[in-house]
């Protein structure tokens, strides 16, 4: 709820943080009958922003990531596939809306520990990466409002007690691109293309903190998603032109310019290599049922394998389904 501090914290391990406070600190205009500097600045608003990198941890944290980015609550199938194993399914129809506010706590080590406390977060993105071959990696921006006119508190020192107590979900849910797969219908078959990078950017088109500014107030109002889109980003090892051609033609052996856009359902799938019970592993998968496809140019170079990248956005269908 806006405007609430968050009572139930999830800590999560990262490679990199660069979330934090921001001061919006402006200079005075330069005023006639004076110097050629500023002879003053004052303080115009202050919010929060900035993201983490990480590997997604698939037991249950990267769930509650999931449902804050997308807006979307999942449907939950107890003992699905098999006993012991649950499935949590999104399933976004281009209406939502709304997300979700939520409060960040951040700690900076040291000699003496300081905790950051920032209220009102949404989501501005959400970045999952598969490599040629490793760990699964994700980014998540965030943007928030850091206080409201009933606190202003965004420093805890020594942090400790209620809401700073960190527990971290371990390594054995944590995906990797080996046990991956991506398949675009229409291409190769429907079976799994050879590429060695997979990108997908989850992007909330949220208003400005320069936008949502408000009189009477340090803090935007709001951040109000106006946009969502989804796109992938693969690199293919080209075997032979047949995914070229069918793009630009609408068959593998098409030698004629198509007026029609070239669609294909997309999936992403990968697995952790720890089982959750018996022979069922973690997975993520997400599928895109319509994404309108484009493919870069061979690039020609001496002692280099033939490359090209598969970019796709993903766009509503029938049934108004946009992504699982």
């Amino acid at each position: 709820m806006k405007g609430t501090a968050g009572a139930t914290f999830y800590w999560y391990k990262a490679y990199n943080v660069d979330y934090g406070p921001i001061l919006d600190e402006r200079p005075f205009p330069q005023e006639v009958g004076g110097v050629l500097t500023p002879t003053g600045a004052y303080r115009a608003g202050a919010y929060a922003a900035g993201g983490i990198d990480f590997t997604p941890r698939l037991e249950d944290d990267f769930g509650w990531l999931m449902s804050w980015a997308l807006g979307e609550n999942p449907v939950t199938t107890p003992d699905n596939p098999v006993a012991g194993a649950n499935k949590h399914l999104w399933t976004l129809d281009g209406t939502e809306d709304t997300l979700n506010w939520g409060t960040v706590h951040e700690i900076i080590p040291g000699t003496s520990e300081l905790g950051i406390v920032a209220l009102d977060n949404k989501v501005a993105g959400m970045r999952i990466v598969l490599p040629q071959n490793g760990l699964v990696t994700g980014r998540m921006d965030l943007v928030g409002r850091l206080f409201n006119a009933v606190t202003d508190n965004i420093f805890v020192e020594g942090p400790a007690g209620a809401g700073w107590t960190t527990s971290f979900e371990d390594f054995t849910s944590a995906p990797v691109s080996t046990k991956g797969a991506f398949t675009i219908a229409g291409l190769n078959g429907g079976a799994e293309l050879p590429v060695t990078g997979v990108t997908v950017d989850i992007v909330n088109g949220l208003t400005t903190p320069a936008q949502e500014m408000i009189i009477g107030s340090y803090s935007p109002d709001d951040f109000t998603p106006v946009a969502k889109t989804v796109t992938i980003r693969a690199t293919y090892k080209w075997p032979n032109p047949d995914v070229y051609q069918t793009i630009f033609t609408g068959a593998a052996a098409g030698t004629d310019f198509e007026d029609s856009i070239f669609t294909g359902q997309a999936v992403v799938q990968v697995q952790s290599p720890a089982n959750i019970t018996g022979t069922t592993p973690y997975e993520l998968k997400l599928t895109l049922p319509k994404v309108v496809w484009q493919i870069t140019n061979p690039r020609l170079a001496g002692a280099n394998l033939l490359m090209v990248d598969l970019i796709g956005t993903a766009i509503l269908m029938a049934g108004n389904n946009f992504m699982t």
